[in-house]
């Protein structure tokens, strides 16, 4: 609910939908599932990812951001 409530903060048309960690190693994979609405979006999904990036490091403060994207993004272009 709070990685939902910071994501949705920053914007008024997109929407946090879920939030998906994998763990590999020491490293946690997070995929965040988003609704842009009309939009292509992703600068809009960037900038709620990192809010909501922004609670995480509050509530663990050893937690370090490696990338935004890790070539695991999809948009809504047909393949």
């Amino acid at each position: 609910l709070l990685l939902e409530q910071a994501f949705n903060s920053t914007t008024n048309y997109g929407k946090l939908a879920s939030v998906e960690a994998t763990v590999a190693g020491r490293n946690v994979y997070l995929r965040f599932n988003c609704m842009s609405g009309d939009a292509m979006g992703m600068n809009m999904v960037s900038k709620g990812c990192l809010k909501a990036i922004d609670v995480l490091q509050a509530e663990f403060p050893d937690l370090v951001l490696i990338a935004i994207s890790g070539n695991m993004c999809t948009d809504k272009k047909p393949a």
